[in-house]
């Protein structure tokens, strides 16, 4: 018979939109054969989509609706006059409360997705933490993210995200003192975490499992072609498709005049829409499965300029052998990764030369062969086998030999 573990994440972790259901399904898929799941979870509005891969992984699935209305009231309530980060009020439920208070004791492993639901375990009705094994995956380091989010903005805005930085640093830096079982997705969060914030503490890296949308090794790459992927109403995608659009892309089409830029991704914000207006870019929205665009693609690009943790759009695309250009804060979550990989540009000018010689009939033979290097990198590091080995081995659970 299986142990009992409660599950907190603050969206559905199905359909895989984007990085963060990527991240939470993992831990679904392979947590299933071991334990009996009740997963919680936030959201919205209803999710729409094929849920039944979720629904077949765990025991109990329930949902808690808080609009957007109610959130960012409680979030602006606990920011004004409790102190609090924005981001802890905003993904508060009462009844999602309600039922950890009632039902905790029944589970002996609980595991939250992130600071924004650890929360749950220290509010409501006092509990012994002592009588649980208690694990918390940060995912990423969320302060190094507001940090970076700081840097990049300006006037009202760089106040706000000043604040939140601030308090965000605080109450990251307690929650890590708190839970002894903690996560991160890549190293240079985990640093974060116990040498810029200074918390005593030894959190697991495990990263996200590279999908496999089906790598075709002849797939025939359209000239003048670059793509991005990412969720696009995710502050660190919009920035980075927004300076790309201002600062990269105009230079490369006065050298590439057919150059057209991809957009491919879910819920695009409205500065993204946009974008999508000028000439040479297009919003190509949500697609079940992007192998196609993406290695079509003369270079994927990742022109992250604010963001933390381990890019996923990067790790799918390196995966798919394709040619990736990004930035530092892009590569800082991959782990020895070389430029034999993957392009790294330090600034604007770098990006605007290694691309426009990356896009031209030259440089085919050497796209390739990072294209190559990128998928084995991916194939060693980041293999399902691997990642599954190392949550098994947190959670103190046996692999059973495969038949």
């Amino acid at each position: 018979m299986k142990e009992k573990l409660l599950m907190l994440c603050y969206r559905a972790p199905y359909p895989l939109k984007s990085g963060s259901e990527i991240r939470m399904f993992q831990f679904v898929e392979i947590l299933s054969e071991y334990f009996d799941i009740t997963l919680l979870y936030l959201e919205e509005q209803e999710e729409k989509g094929d849920m039944k891969p979720l629904y077949e992984k765990c025991a109990m699935v329930r949902k808690y609706r808080v609009n957007k209305v109610k959130r960012c009231a409680q979030a602006l309530w606990g920011y004004l006059f409790c102190g609090q980060p924005l981001q802890t009020g905003y993904f508060y439920s009462r009844e999602l409360q309600h039922f950890v208070d009632c039902h905790e004791r029944e589970y002996h492993n609980i595991l939250c997705m992130h600071i924004r639901m650890v929360q749950y375990m220290f509010r409501g009705a006092k509990k012994d933490l002592a009588k649980h094994r208690l694990f918390f995956d940060g995912i990423d380091a969320i302060t190094l993210n507001c940090y970076n989010t700081f840097q990049t903005s300006s006037g009202l805005r760089k106040l706000v995200n000043g604040m939140e930085y601030r308090r965000m640093a605080a109450y990251e830096s307690m929650v890590y003192q708190k839970v002894e079982r903690s996560i991160l997705i890549s190293l240079r969060d985990r640093d974060y975490i116990v040498e810029t914030l200074g918390v005593a503490c030894s959190p697991a890296v495990i990263y996200n499992y590279a999908i496999d949308y089906g790598y075709q090794a002849e797939a025939i790459r359209q000239k003048n072609r670059i793509a991005f992927m990412g969720k696009l109403d995710y502050a660190p995608n919009v920035d980075a498709v927004r300076h790309f659009s201002d600062a990269i892309f105009p230079k490369l089409k006065e050298r590439y005049p057919a150059l057209e830029f991809q957009i491919i991704g879910g819920s695009p914000s409205e500065e993204v829409k946009k974008l999508a207006r000028r000439e040479g870019i297009a919003l190509m929205g949500f697609v079940d499965n992007p192998a196609g665009l993406l290695q079509e693609a003369t270079l994927v690009v990742a022109p992250m300029v604010s963001g933390s943790g381990l890019q996923n759009k990067i790790v799918q695309a390196m995966y798919l052998g394709c040619t990736v250009v990004t930035t530092p804060i892009g590569a800082e979550g991959l782990s020895k990764v070389t430029n034999q990989e993957l392009v790294i540009a330090a600034d604007d000018n770098q990006m605007i030369e290694k691309m426009i010689y990356f896009l031209s009939d030259e440089a085919e033979k050497e796209r390739r062969q990072i294209g190559q290097n990128a998928r084995l990198y991916i194939s060693r590091n980041y293999s399902y086998e691997k990642i599954r080995s190392q949550i098994t081995e947190l959670f103190a659970v046996k692999i059973e030999d495969e038949p």
